[in-house]
């Protein structure tokens, strides 16, 4: 969790948003996203409840991207950011006012089973967070809890499709996955002996006699 100070620089020159008002009344009609960039520097920690320690950060500088060009160029920087930090593609950002298709993930290939899974990450107190793994109809198949989230790195709760998971968090699905699988038994298979029409009258004839 992280806190952010509700005001912005007080220095005119250092409030980008506030020198460029007349671009904000523009996009009010449409609703269009501006990007900006801004630096901002941690003002104070606090404790919570938990014993997990919360910074409040502010604002120092803000700067808004008026030019095209340069709106392409931040909105891209921020995908990359983005991606790079949940490890996988998780979602297209929520920015509706470009054209450009949300880039597809490279599917995880499952050397087994059939359908589709999906896993949900829970998370949970003290740094830590539970996994279950679902069957394409929605059925709760295993579940995993109490994993220390500082050994699968950034973590967001929610629910992901195994073949678009990487990394550490990839792995352990994968896992569960082929774990699942080889719990099923071959016990209704029925081991039969096929006969010929040939050896089969001979031997209801024997029976015969």
């Amino acid at each position: 969790m992280v806190k952010l100070a509700p005001a912005l620089p007080k220095e005119y020159d250092d409030n980008g948003l506030e020198s460029n008002t007349r671009h904000l009344l523009e996009v009010y009609p449409s609703q269009k996203y501006l990007p900006i960039v801004a630096l901002v520097r941690t003002k104070e920690i606090t404790q919570n409840e938990h014993f997990e320690r919360v910074p409040k950060i502010e604002l120092v500088h803000v700067e808004i991207a008026i030019d095209p060009a340069d709106q392409d160029a931040v909105r891209e920087f921020i995908k990359e950011l983005h991606d790079a930090r949940v490890q996988h593609i998780k979602q297209p950002l929520d920015l509706p006012d470009t054209d450009e298709p949300p880039v597809q993930a490279q599917p995880l290939e499952l050397t087994a089973g059939s359908g589709e899974y999906f896993v949900r990450v829970i998370d949970q107190d003290a740094a830590k967070f539970a996994i279950e793994l679902h069957a394409s109809s929605g059925a709760l198949v295993l579940t995993r809890s109490a994993l220390p989230r500082a050994d699968y790195g950034e973590l967001v709760p929610g629910d992901y499709q195994v073949a678009q998971l990487g990394g550490e968090i990839g792995e352990l699905a994968t896992l569960l996955v082929q774990e699942f699988e080889q719990g099923f038994t071959q016990d209704d298979v029925v081991d039969a002996e096929v006969l010929d029409e040939d050896e089969e009258t001979t031997r209801e004839t024997s029976q015969e006699a």
